[in-house]
């Protein structure tokens, strides 16, 4: 084996393009001639390093492991193409149990093993976006046959190993069997799967419409139920090409970076039915209608007897006039405590009741909506203690401006403290509304002398609604419980957001332009198909674990290379066999309930001199 620098130029411009190709020598009826073996690609390697780069991947090939190159840069070449070259040679060598047993001498100390690939996770996710038809959806849309494994590494890398398009390329390239489920790619540079992004995003609606569609196929989804909420992520960098990257309220407090709003409507079993991407300054009241009239038109049965439930920061009366106008029935949070006084929770009936919480309404109600006064014992807890932490800080925080009115080097100038007032209220707003806080001034120095607070009159009352909410709905015809049970499946959304948060890897955003970021946003909402597909599949057997939990399970199957010495005919040869590890009793039980096979892969081998 030697290797070859060959120069290719391209027919519509003057540039020159060099590559290197590993070739060796064979005979043929003609006489000698040069046989391809890899094209290296543009590697940038010295004409001086070409012999050692070849005799290292001659070495990975039969085991000669005195001839690998101190070179680390040539030692990683070496690797990448030896990985390549027997995996075009390898040809499969029947099932995962040969029917006849094969005897062979090998030589024990010369056995290796080696290119261990990540393989549980990558089966079960592979395995749910053939059952979503996923690639017959994208052919439909035109994309080409050759990039659609690299569209399942990308989304398949936010279930498996989340991160940015960078870190699924090396994922993908060194750490994962995803391209021995998928096939492997043409051209799996960088680039290439930056590209396939883009080409997902561009199939967005059709690839929403189509998971919708099979979603409701495979587990029979009712669909009566329409959950919206909205979230965000935060930026890494300026962002400055994208007209979307804003700054604004962020979920993970991030004020420092600019944010890209995702919104977000499932449905009662929390399966995804559309997503749109707003600024991250977007206000989540105004996104309503929009999203619903962007979800109608795209899929226009969704707008027939249909319940949209969203909680206070989306339930403005615009937003509730909106969905009457449109035929939606509703269930919301209602801002306020809508004309209920303390008194009226002394009556309240319980509606569930566990050894971790009762949870008890009232209800009131016209000829057209119903209003319920809904009391849970375990917020009560929570809301008492998030006001309490916030008063004593509030509190705590204004006595040291009221002393400091009288020692050096503190604020004493009356227009001054009023504005560190103004800020202290908008840092705890549950104990600045129960507090009337007063500066007094003297007149002649237009100094404050004084700073006075006192418990409104309405203290005791705001105490007694902690843990309270009010919900309205024009669902007439459900009970109180039935309604409450409606309103909290807004956990499912919320459950939505967790996964596409944690385990997905929609934060951060190292995107600079709106096309890609939006692009790395939307293989997130991908991922959440099929991850949300995986525990659904599982909850009907039983199995009511998280994804993060079945994916630390599925993690121990790995695809690995044995490398040994075999000889026959009294000739030496160097095998390689490329099998699956055992799968461990926990991870096969989880095959079973997928209705998978325990071997993903059938065993290859390939025999060198």
């Amino acid at each position: 084996m030697y290797i070859k620098r060959v120069q290719k130029s391209n027919r519509n411009s003057d540039k020159v393009y060099e590559y290197l190709h590993l070739v060796e020598n064979v005979r043929t009826e003609n006489g000698p001639r040069q046989r391809l073996i890899l094209n290296l690609g543009a590697v940038n390697v010295p004409e001086e390093q070409y012999k050692e780069l070849a005799n290292c991947i001659e070495a990975m090939l039969t085991g000669q492991e005195q001839l690998f190159s101190e070179d680390r840069k040539i030692e990683k070449l070496a690797r990448s193409a030896a990985d390549k070259i027997q995996a075009k040679q390898a040809s499969d060598q029947g099932s995962e149990k040969s029917e006849e047993p094969i005897f062979k001498e090998v030589d024990v100390s010369s056995i290796q093993a080696g290119q261990v690939r990540s393989l549980g996770p990558e089966y079960v996710c592979h395995y749910m976006w053939n059952t979503l038809k996923i690639n017959e959806l994208l052919l439909s849309q035109g994309v080409s046959e050759h990039i659609l494994s690299l569209m399942q590494a990308l989304v398949t890398g936010r279930l498996v190993s989340p991160g940015s398009e960078v870190h699924t390329w090396h994922w993908a390239e060194h750490r994962s069997a995803i391209y021995e489920l998928s096939g492997h790619p043409l051209k799996g540079s960088l680039n290439s799967l930056y590209r396939a992004g883009d080409l997902l995003f561009d199939c967005k609606d059709a690839l929403e419409a189509h998971l919708a569609d099979r979603e409701k196929d495979l587990f029979d989804l009712p669909e009566r139920i329409c959950l919206f909420d909205l979230t965000n992520s935060y930026f890494e960098g300026q962002a400055d090409a994208n007209d979307k990257a804003k700054r604004g309220h962020s979920k993970e407090k991030r004020s420092d970076c600019k944010l890209l709003t995702l919104a977000l409507v499932v449905d009662e079993q929390g399966f995804a039915k559309y997503s749109r991407l707003y600024p991250g300054n977007q206000a989540e009241c105004h996104t309503l209608a929009e999203i619903i009239d962007s979800l109608v038109a795209l899929r226009p049965n969704l707008a027939k007897d249909r319940t949209v439930i969203i909680d206070a920061g989306i339930a403005t009366e615009e937003n509730v006039v909106y969905l009457k106008d449109k035929g939606f029935h509703y269930i919301v949070v209602q801002r306020g405590k809508a004309g209920f006084i303390p008194d009226d929770t002394l009556t309240m009936s319980i509606i569930r009741q566990t050894e971790e919480y009762t949870v008890e309404v009232k209800r009131r109600q016209d000829d057209n909506e119903a209003l319920l006064l809904c009391r849970s014992t375990g917020r009560i807890g929570k809301d008492a203690g998030i006001r309490s932490s916030q008063e004593n800080l509030f509190l705590e925080r204004l006595q040291y401006y009221h002393d400091g009115l009288g020692k050096k080097g503190h604020t004493k100038l009356h227009h001054k403290v009023i504005e560190m007032i103004g800020r202290l209220r908008e840092k705890y707003p549950r104990a600045s509304k129960l507090y009337d806080v007063d500066v007094q001034v003297d007149e002649t120095t237009a100094r404050a002398k004084a700073i006075v607070w006192k418990k409104r009159g309405h203290y005791d009352t705001e105490c007694r609604f902690e843990g309270c909410y009010v919900l309205r709905t024009d669902r007439m015809d459900l009970t109180d419980q039935q309604i409450w049970e409606t309103y909290v499946m807004l956990t499912r959304v919320e459950s939505a957001f967790r996964s596409l948060k944690s385990s997905l890897g929609l934060r951060p955003n190292f995107h600079q332009n709106e096309e890609r970021a939006d692009a790395h946003m939307f293989i997130s909402v991908l991922a959440y198909h099929i991850l949300h597909t995986i525990e659904h599949k599982l909850r009907q057997c039983g199995d009511h674990r998280t994804w993060a939990t079945i994916r630390d399970i599925l993690s121990t199957h790995q695809r690995l290379t044995i490398e040994y010495n075999v000889k026959e005919h009294g000739q030496v040869y160097r095998s390689h066999l490329r099998l699956c590890s055992n799968a461990e009793p926990e991870l096969r039980s989880i095959y079973q309930r997928l209705n998978l096979k325990e071997v993903p892969l059938p065993r290859k081998i390939m025999t060198s001199k």
